[in-house]
């Protein structure tokens, strides 16, 4: 039985919701980011792919619609990566995140979710129901015995697909789906990194040196969460617009960002270390 302390300091229960809620690499602080005059990096070009895995993803789920999918400004599931598909991360279970266009009330749709090995074999599958509404969906690993950590400097290929009608794919057909994709790598930070990043003394410092280290999904994960916990923060709201433009992904800066879906509503779930 999990027992709840009482406090009547409301300052201990603030530190204490963010840091058990906080799905990212680090616990981000309470505190508003204070100014500076640093800024975000603006060219990804950091990320260069191994030549031999090929395309490392998809950002957008194909050309049209899906039949579950309503006309928007933004109406296709996005992948947010950069342009080549592919990212690191220091997470042993690291967050990756989607964009989820507006759906119609009349279908019930569902996200799959897939983590493959470098040599393609799935260790990691579960589907999620998802809720009508429009936004950056936040996806983060599960911590648990039965899905190994990330190896370090090794390619991982994740897929999340829109199944609009789960009936339709239950009988073969997968027309309806929208698939993005990504490659993700777990690396070590050199030991100008970790001394920075030991030096940080704001989340703000944080995600600027990740982003300049060029590592894409912790800089996303962390400031997508701050972004979702201070929406009208202006140095916030203009930092998440300067990572998305760095990626030719602005038009989505505007989103609403959904709570994280680590362990909601899963429907089923299959794991396997056969590599």
């Amino acid at each position: 039985m999990i027992r709840i302390l009482q406090f009547t300091n409301p300052w201990i229960l603030l530190f204490l919701a963010l840091a058990i809620a906080s799905p990212v690499p680090f616990r981000v602080a309470a505190q508003s980011p204070r100014p500076n005059n640093q800024s975000l990096p603006t060219n990804w070009g950091a990320y260069e792919p191994d030549g031999n895995i090929g395309s490392p993803g998809r950002r957008e789920g194909g050309g049209t619609r899906g039949p579950c999918i309503r006309h928007s400004v933004n109406d296709k599931v996005m992948a947010l990566v950069p342009v080549n598909g592919f990212g690191t991360t220091t997470a042993e279970y690291p967050t990756v995140s989607v964009y989820l266009p507006p759906l119609s009330l009349e279908t019930e749709p569902e996200i799959e979710f897939v983590l493959k090995t470098p040599q393609q074999t799935e260790i990691y599958k579960t589907k999620f129901k998802i809720d009508r509404g429009v936004g950056i969906m936040s996806f983060s690993l599960p911590n648990t015995s039965n899905l190994p950590a990330l190896e370090l400097n090794k390619n991982y290929f994740w897929s999340v697909t829109l199944i609009c009608n789960p009936e339709d794919v239950n009988l073969g057909d997968l027309s309806g789906n929208k698939v993005v994709s990504g490659v993700i790598r777990r690396v070590t930070p050199n030991a100008n990194v970790l001394q920075e990043l030991e030096r940080a003394e704001s989340w703000r410092d944080r995600v600027i040196i990740y982003a300049k280290a060029g590592i894409w999904y912790d800089a996303l994960s962390n400031l997508a969460e701050m972004r979702r916990r201070n929406p009208n923060d202006p140095i916030v709201v203009s930092d998440w617009q300067q990572l998305l433009k760095s990626v030719g992904m602005e038009k989505l800066a505007q989103e609403p960002i959904m709570q994280p879906v680590v362990g909601r509503n899963q429907l089923s779930s299959a794991m396997s270390r056969d590599y």
